[in-house]
């Protein structure tokens, strides 16, 4: 829903954007998943990259994809309190 979403969009998203929106759509379904943030070094840049994981798969990108980034051990898994 999200890929469709930006395909038929103006813009692309980064992979952030990508999988917030993914996260959130996830948690107001009572769906659990993680946001997960990881980092690399390659050619001297420093990158980082965003994916969503439901029991341990990855949802938004293939499984090789994230493999190469060392992912933060701290997830993000609650969702904010809505305000009243």
């Amino acid at each position: 829903m999200v890929r469709a979403a930006e395909h038929h969009g103006l813009t692309r998203c980064t992979c952030l954007e990508e999988s917030l929106a993914l996260w959130y759509l996830l948690g107001r379904q009572n769906i659990s998943s993680r946001i997960r943030i990881g980092v690399r070094k390659q050619a001297g840049k420093f990158e980082a990259h965003a994916w969503v994981e439901c029991e341990g798969a990855a949802l938004n990108q293939s499984e090789e994809l994230h493999r190469h980034y060392a992912p933060f051990e701290s997830e993000f898994d609650n969702l904010p309190a809505e305000k009243s």
